[in-house]
């Protein structure tokens, strides 16, 4: 190849935190079936109660929803020790406008993440674990501009669980913007 059509390497992108997502689960994922043919179990994570809201960043960027609930389809692969989310949350605005998001995500079954979801443990450091997402978020028409800009970002979440004082479990996500 040329030499003139040869890219060299980028600087590295920076990651700036625009919002943190808070979920809260009604009760511990629940299995729906095992494949052990592939390996692989389906679980389902109910989202009965979550927020989002904006982390003070150099772009200004707002994001603010209430009320979020929804689902996530988790598929964990039993041989190789992780887990494929696949969420849909729904929630409106301060404004009433409405608001749904879908995220893929990786979570891999370290063993601070495991302790957590399995009630052995009720934190984890975000350092600590292994658990992200891909947020696309998605508005009707009565949202305000001030939100709009996230409908035309990669947004990328870094998570954790945690438990709350009655072993509710937790999945917070920081999500950031690539510049």
């Amino acid at each position: 190849m040329a030499s003139s059509v040869t890219p060299s390497v980028p600087k590295t992108p920076e990651l700036e935190p625009v919002f943190l997502i808070n979920l809260k689960l009604g009760g511990d994922p629940a299995p729906v079936f095992t494949n052990t043919d592939r390996n692989k179990t389906l679980s389902l994570a109910s989202v009965v109660e979550g927020k989002i809201s904006t982390v003070e960043n150099k772009y200004g960027l707002e994001l603010e929803v209430e009320g979020v609930t929804g689902f996530d389809d988790i598929t964990t692969n039993l041989k190789d020790g992780y887990n494929e989310l696949d969420c849909k949350l729904y929630g409106k605005t301060p404004e009433g406008a409405g608001v749904y998001i879908t995220y893929y995500g990786v979570v891999k079954l370290t063993e601070t993440t495991v302790a957590v979801v399995t009630g052995k443990s009720d934190t984890s450091a975000f350092e600590d674990t292994y658990v992200t997402c891909n947020p696309r978020v998605h508005f009707d028409g009565l949202v305000p501009d001030k939100y709009k800009w996230a409908i035309q970002e990669n947004l990328y979440g870094k998570g954790r669980f945690v438990r709350d004082s009655n072993g509710v479990l937790y999945v917070q996500y920081y999500v950031y913007v690539v510049r």
